[in-house]
């Protein structure tokens, strides 16, 4: 039984592919441009707190649990594609609006970041259901895993130069404005607003596929409880969802911690640190291109327990790391390019859990409760961080700060994520899949 859309011939898929790894490169350029440490970066220069970097980091996932809705929003407005177009038109144009929140100035200015951040990921978040639907609906089932690492390569082939050099060219457009150290980030989240526009260019110009055409009576309090709920009710997708809360919750824990060390103990600047995030992205191209097939041949559980169990010990890096040799974190960021195995399996699993024409609501359901767990630790994080600025404590002889305590609890519970996935049920594995000769996917069957 094909599990793609029946109304998209061969060649009308082949040329979505191709349009879809283009939106990727240009959103994967423009996000580099606009989000992770560059904010952090940019709410630190108005003078943000630990409490209020972790708020910035936190509060927009707390509001992405209305996620949950995003597939009823598909089934209203009749396609993810057009779900996903909307969501990311206005979540961009918010973005655009980082500038003028920033000239503010002071504690206005962090307030209002704030807030604008929160609604702008809230949509963004849902465009991400959506879109993760849409491929879903379009690619086979068979070659998801190699279709999602190909296009995690072509993204990976854009981050790994433009990470350092966008964070030299920002170190040093802050010589040229000390008294306004914030313009050099806005400037760059401005071009990458533009590009995250462009990147939908293509989506345009896609067929859509069959989610959310077949209309459900949303007024009907059962079928919509049914449709955000349903991953709840199956023990495997409890399992998956058990994993993704642990892991969440403990990244959020101790975020806070990793995210102010690099500048603050070790002097590190963001062009360092964004040369730490390329050779990161150069080693995810060899996760990618190995995890790929390997989930489409034995599964997505022994990827993200082998993932899993790299991304844990990273952390250790940082508890090594000191003003004297800080290049020790150059250790954790070649580990966490196991991320990019996980960051292909977990939604493919998710999918891959989810009933016939049930995409978006494993998606929305597992990214929208993770993001609670991820918002509570990241809260709780940066309280202790704040609480505890001066305390030191005695473990196994060893003297740690509020770092160090940090980074050696996150190397254990971030591990003992990979025991968890481990236990996870996945339907299908074992079977061996082989592409015919000049096969590109198109019609594949189970």
């Amino acid at each position: 039984m094909s599990d793609r859309s029946p109304s998209i011939d061969k060649p009308a898929l082949r040329g979505a592919v191709r349009l879809s790894y283009v939106a990727a490169v240009l959103w994967a350029a423009g996000n580099v441009l606009s989000s992770g440490l560059l904010l952090v970066y940019l709410a630190r220069a108005l003078g943000a707190t630990g409490l209020q970097v972790s708020l910035l980091q936190a509060a927009p996932a707390l509001v992405g649990l209305l996620r949950l809705f995003t597939p009823a929003l598909i089934l209203k407005f009749g396609t993810a594609k057009r779900v996903c177009l909307l969501t990311s038109v206005v979540a961009y144009a918010l973005l655009a609006l980082v500038p003028i929140v920033v000239g503010f100035g002071g504690k206005a200015s962090l307030g209002a970041l704030l807030w604008l951040l929160c609604v702008h990921q809230l949509l963004e978040q849902m465009a991400t259901v959506a879109l993760w639907t849409w491929l879903g609906d379009l690619v086979p089932r068979r070659l998801r895993g190699r279709y999602f690492g190909r296009r995690n390569i072509l993204q990976l082939c854009v981050l790994i130069p433009l990470l350092p050099a966008s964070g030299w060219a920002v170190d040093a457009l802050k010589r040229h404005f000390p008294e306004q150290p914030g313009v050099p980030y806005v400037l760059a989240v401005a071009i990458g607003t533009a590009l995250l526009l462009l990147s939908l260019v293509p989506l345009v110009s896609m067929p859509a596929g069959d989610s959310g055409t077949t209309k459900s009576p949303l007024g009907n309090v059962r079928n919509l409880a049914d449709l955000l709920l349903q991953p709840l009710f199956d023990k495997a997708s409890r399992r998956l969802l058990l994993f993704g809360c642990w892991f969440s919750f403990f990244n959020g824990l101790f975020s806070t911690a990793q995210n102010i060390f690099p500048k603050a103990v070790l002097g590190l600047e963001l062009g360092a640190m964004n040369l730490m995030q390329a050779t990161m992205r150069l080693g995810q191209i060899g996760v990618s291109a190995a995890a790929g097939p390997i989930s489409d041949r034995r599964g997505n559980r022994p990827v993200l327990v082998a993932c899993q169990l790299l991304v844990g010990t990273a952390p250790l890096f940082y508890f090594v790391a000191s003003p004297e040799q800080p290049y020790w974190l150059y250790g954790a960021w070649i580990l966490w390019s196991a991320y990019a195995g996980i960051n292909i399996c977990l939604p493919n699993l998710t999918m891959r859990l989810a009933p016939p024409g049930r995409h978006a609501a494993n998606l929305a359901a597992y990214y929208a409760l993770t993001s609670v767990f991820l918002t509570a630790g990241t809260f709780l994080g940066g309280y202790l961080f704040d609480l505890y600025p001066k305390q030191t404590w005695d473990v196994l002889g060893w003297s740690l700060d509020r770092y160090t305590l940090a980074f050696l609890l996150a190397w254990i519970t971030r591990s003992a994520g990979a025991g968890i996935v481990a236990t996870v049920p996945e339907p299908g594995v074992g079977r061996h899949v082989t592409l015919a000769k000049g096969d590109k996917g198109s019609g594949a069957r189970e």
